[in-house]
C-alpha cells in the first residue's frame, strides 16, 4: 500500500546543514508517508545560493518569492501528488498569522497541514447525498444565516423544486427530525404544543419549515473545532433521510455557528455580518471558509454600517477574488396582519438597529405602532422582564421564531390574551457583484452541473 506524500516547507533562517539533517531525519524515522518535495519560503541569513540549497536537500527545492503565497504553495503540492505539508520554518519568517493563511490554503485544497507541536487535518466530507447539496455557512451566530438558508430554500422551491434544509443545532432533536412544513398550519397554539412536549418549538428547523412551507430536518451537533469541524454530529444520519424523501429534489445544509457539516457539497454559500470583526476573516480559519465558497453574504449591511461592510468585502476578494459577494439588509415581514395596532415587538437584534431601522420601517410599511420593543429574545430573563414591562399596551405580540419566543414570549401574551403574530425576515440587496436573488439562482446552477460528476461517485452507507 502506498504512503501519503509530503512536502516540507523550508527557511533560509536555518544553515543547510541543519535542514539536510532534519529532512534526512525525517525520511528515516517518519515512515507513514513519503516526503518528495521541499518548498523554500524565503531568508537568507544562514544560506549561501539557492543552487548550494538543491545540492545539499535530498529531494526536488521550490523557492518562492513570497513567503506567504499559499496558492503556490498549494500548487506545487498539487504538482507532486502531496497530501500532507510539513512546516519546519520558524519565525520571523513565518508569523502565527501566515501560518494560518498558508493553512486555511492547505486545508481547502484537502491537504493536512502539520509542525512539530500541532497538526490540522482536512475537514473529512461524505460523499453520501443522492441529490444535489447547497452548504450555508456562517462566521459566528446572529448573523443572519437561517434567513439565509431559508430565502435559498425558497429562491430553489420557486424555481419548481422541493429543497430540504438540514439544520444542526447545540438544542436539536435526539435523532434526526423530518418536518413537511407544507402541511402544517403556523399558530402560536401549534407551536406551544411542541414546546409542552419538552422540544424547542423556535429551533431553526421548525422556523423555516413553517414560514417556508418546505421540508426540514432538525438534527443536533455538538463542539466546534478551528476549522469548523464539530466533534458530534447527526447530520450524516440527517443527509441518509433526505436521500430517502421522495418530495425532496434539493438539500441544503446549515452549518451551526462557524461549524462546516461533514457533507460533500456541490456550491457553498458564507454569511458575514457586518458586526464580525475583520480579523475573523482575514486570520486563523476566516480565509478557509472564504476559500471554500462560491457566494458570500453580507448581512446588516446598513447605511451606518458601509465603512465595516466595505472593508470586509475588501478582504473577501483579496483571499478568493473570483468569489461572488452580495450586500444584503434584512427587512421584517409580518406573517400576519398588524395595520393600526399597538406592537410589542420581540427580537434578538441589536439595539440600534431595533431602534434606527426595524422599528421604523414596520411602522411605516405596516401601519401600525411600535409601543415596547425588546433586544433579549435570546435572554431569557431579560425578556420576561420586557413582556411585564410593555405588553400590557400592546395588542399584538410581534416576534421572530427563534429563541425564546415560543416558551416565554408566545405563552406570556397568550395568557393576557394578546395576538401573536411571527416575522419573517427577508433579505433585500443593496450591492455587490450580484443581487442576492440572482446570485442564489446562479448557485443552484453550479450546484446542480457539479452534482452531475459528483452522483458517479456517491458512498452507500
Amino acid at each position: 500500500m502506498s504512503r501519503p506524500k509530503a512536502a516540507v516547507l523550508i527557511d533560509g533562517e536555518h544553515y543547510v546543514s541543519v535542514l539536510q539533517g532534519a529532512i534526512e531525519w525525517a525520511m528515516r524515522n517518519l515512515t507513514d508517508r513519503d516526503i518528495v518535495v521541499a518548498i523554500f519560503l524565503g531568508g537568507t541569513e544562514k544560506i549561501g545560493s539557492p543552487e548550494d540549497v538543491k545540492k545539499a536537500l535530498p529531494i526536488p527545492v521550490h523557492f518562492l518569492k513570497d513567503p506567504a503565497d499559499a496558492d503556490d504553495i498549494v500548487k506545487i503540492a498539487k504538482e507532486y501528488g502531496v497530501e500532507i505539508v510539513m512546516d519546519l520554518s520558524d519565525e520571523p519568517i513565518l508569523s502565527y498569522e501566515k501560518r494560518f493563511w498558508i493553512a486555511s490554503a492547505v486545508l481547502a485544497a484537502g491537504m493536512r497541514y502539520e509542525g512539530s507541536d500541532f497538526a490540522f487535518g482536512p475537514l473529512t466530507m461524505l460523499n453520501i447525498a443522492k441529490k444535489p447539496v447547497i452548504k450555508v455557512m456562517g462566521l459566528g451566530k446572529r448573523v443572519g444565516k437561517t434567513a439565509v438558508s431559508e430565502f435559498t430554500a425558497v429562491t430553489i422551491k420557486k424555481l419548481g423544486k422541493m429543497p430540504c434544509v438540514i439544520k444542526a443545532g447545540r438544542g436539536g432533536p435526539p435523532e434526526p427530525r423530518v418536518v413537511f412544513g407544507f402541511e402544517l398550519e403556523l399558530t402560536p397554539q401549534f407551536l406551544l404544543s411542541i414546546a409542552d412536549r419538552g422540544e424547542h418549538a423556535a429551533s431553526d428547523y421548525w422556523e423555516e419549515a413553517l414560514i417556508g412551507k418546505i421540508v426540514t430536518i432538525g438534527a443536533r451537533r455538538c463542539g466546534g473545532g478551528m476549522a469548523g469541524k464539530p466533534f458530534y454530529t447527526t447530520e450524516i444520519e440527517a443527509v441518509k433521510k433526505a436521500n430517502e424523501l421522495s418530495q425532496v429534489d434539493f438539500i441544503i445544509i446549515e452549518g451551526s455557528g462557524t461549524t462546516i457539516p461533514p457533507i460533500v457539497s456541490d456550491a457553498n454559500e458564507l454569511v458575514v455580518s457586518a458586526y464580525t470583526p475583520i480579523e475573523h476573516i482575514t486570520t486563523y480559519f476566516g480565509p478557509l471558509r472564504v476559500r471554500l465558497s462560491d457566494l458570500v453574504v453580507l448581512t446588516m449591511a446598513e447605511e451606518h454600517n458601509l465603512d465595516k461592510v466595505e472593508k470586509l468585502e475588501k478582504a473577501v476578494k483579496e483571499i478568493k477574488p473570483s468569489v461572488k459577494v452580495t450586500r444584503v439588509v434584512f427587512r421584517p415581514e409580518p406573517l400576519g396582519n398588524i395595520r393600526g395596532k399597538r406592537v410589542f415587538f420581540a427580537s434578538t437584534a441589536k439595539k440600534h438597529d431595533i431602534e434606527e431601522v426595524i422599528v421604523p420601517y414596520l411602522e411605516r410599511t405596516y401601519g401600525c405602532k411600535v409601543v415596547y420593543y425588546s433586544p433579549h429574545l435570546s435572554n431569557r430573563p431579560k425578556l420576561r422582564e420586557d413582556l411585564q414591562k410593555g405588553l400590557k399596551d400592546a395588542d399584538v405580540l410581534l416576534t421572530e421564531l427563534k429563541a425564546a419566543a415560543v416558551d416565554v414570549a408566545t405563552r406570556e401574551a397568550l395568557k393576557l390574551g394578546k395576538e401573536v403574530v411571527y416575522v419573517n425576515y427577508v433579505p433585500k440587496s443593496v450591492g455587490g457583484d450580484v443581487d442576492i436573488e440572482s446570485g442564489v439562482k446562479e448557485l443552484v446552477e453550479l450546484a446542480m452541473k457539479r452534482f452531475e460528476d459528483r452522483r458517479k461517485h456517491v458512498v452507500e452507507c
